[in-house]
């Protein structure tokens, strides 16, 4: 069992860190800046362009570390070539949005074992004892727009499914929750579920084909992300179906919330990028200066439904930080 466990709060969610055993963090050096680069997935992706944003905010508060983000553009193996580039090249601190963690669990675990401290963000297997993590649950963050679903539609309601990338621990764990807070508990039909990778095109072009192919059969699509939700929302427009279904997502992004304001999407589920990044940039410090004694720490941050009822602190927010006046240009 880990040892040093704490349980903090934010607002009425529970935020809870497990710290445990790993070797030697560094001592912080006088006038040392720490190198640390961010391995995220593929940057044309919303959520990771907004995670990355988040973490080069949070990092500009600490004079004594610079962060580096190098894409991957959706490959694994570009993914797995960048972590050994920046491992020759003697980064300090590695931090890793994976595409697949089964696949990558082992060389993470290889190189922390030699002396480079990396953190998995957003999403991990938790099967690197010693690696840092900042998660929101995917299996939660599935549940609350599940159970939000459920209490909107008919109990034999037509749906279609959007998923991530085949093998992601996010889009399974998500899907797994709507089995077991829905398809399992009611009469609904799945007309069909496809693969979008998590891209806005994707989940566009495959609402197309089933606008064709089912019409207003369509009660719902209940998709694993914002991104793919939205784009599904598109291409009912241009059929005529947007206002005979109902759309939800999960990441709580800033078009996201624009769309729920606006009558469109349904509800999604918030996995904070600002939190995790803050999170994030602590922890990379704390292990870095010393601070953190064990080298590791591993966090959950809360999960909390967007709906109507307080989308316009959403929209705030995202007016208040940029985010949604960037959408507008």
């Amino acid at each position: 069992m880990l040892k040093n466990t704490k349980t903090l709060f934010c607002g009425l969610a529970e935020l809870t860190m497990l710290a445990g055993w790993a070797t030697g963090a560094s001592a912080a050096d006088a006038g040392k800046v720490y190198k640390v680069a961010f391995l995220p997935t593929d940057m044309s992706a919303t959520f990771a362009a907004w995670l990355s944003d988040e973490l080069k905010n949070s990092f500009g508060k600490y004079k004594d570390m610079e962060l580096t983000v190098i894409d991957s553009k959706n490959s694994l193996n570009t993914q797995i070539s960048n972590l050994e580039t920046v491992v020759a090249q003697k980064y300090d601190y590695v931090i890793l949005l994976p595409i697949q963690p089964a696949a990558e669990d082992d060389r993470v675990r290889e190189f922390i074992d030699k002396g480079t401290p990396m953190m998995n963000i957003n999403l991990d297997s938790l099967q690197v004892e010693k690696a840092s993590s900042v998660i929101a649950k995917p299996y939660d963050l599935g549940t609350v727009v599940a159970q939000y679903a459920k209490s909107n539609l008919p109990d034999d309601a037509n749906v279609v499914v959007l998923l991530g990338p085949s093998g992601n621990v996010d889009s399974i764990e998500r899907r797994r929750a709507y089995n077991d807070v829905i398809f399992s508990k009611t009469k609904m039909k799945i007309l069909d579920e496809q693969i979008g990778d998590w891209y806005k095109d994707k989940g566009l072009s495959l609402m197309e084909n089933w606008a064709q192919k089912f019409g207003p059969k369509i009660d719902a699509v209940f998709s694993m992300n914002d991104g793919m939700a939205l784009g599904a929302i598109e291409a009912a427009k241009e059929a005529g179906l947007a206002d005979k279904v109902q759309f939800y997502g999960v990441d709580g992004l800033a078009d996201a919330a624009a769309s729920i304001q606006a009558g469109e999407l349904k509800a999604t589920a918030l996995q904070d990028a600002q939190l995790m990044a803050e999170e994030g940039a602590r922890i990379v410090h704390d292990v870095l200066t010393g601070k953190n004694k064990a080298g590791f720490e591993k966090v959950q941050i809360p999960v909390t439904l967007i709906d109507k009822d307080n989308v316009a602190t959403f929209i705030k927010r995202y007016t208040d930080n940029g985010m949604l006046n960037a959408l507008k240009k």
